[in-house]
């Protein structure tokens, strides 16, 4: 263990990297169930193009995933501000009731 040297300050002081930092607390619960049921709707669409085959017109390329990784945010969004799927409207309520027993 000769030149080793303990780290010079704590990992756990360290900052995060920007990717890594936690989402922003917002207080408006509509917003937050909004981001919510567009995270979802997000990850439904990726799962429902993993079903479909990479062969003929769709290579399958690095190009590809990332505009179908954009595609599906953008729809997502809009679904999620327009009427969606309704998810939104449950977490609502439920933040409503939840608001009323304090």
């Amino acid at each position: 263990m000769d030149g080793i040297k303990p780290p010079s300050k704590s990992l756990a002081a360290a900052p995060l990297p920007s990717a890594e930092k936690p989402l922003p607390l917002t207080q408006d619960p509509k917003a937050a169930a909004e981001q919510f049921e567009a995270m979802l709707l997000k990850e439904m669409l990726k799962s429902m193009w993993s079903t479909v085959p990479q062969e003929g017109m769709l290579s399958g390329s690095y190009e590809e995933g990332m505009y179908r990784d954009m595609l599906n945010e953008a729809l997502a969004q809009s679904i999620s501000e327009g009427q969606g799927m309704g998810i939104k409207d449950v977490i609502l309520k439920d933040i409503s009731q939840l608001s009323k027993k304090k």
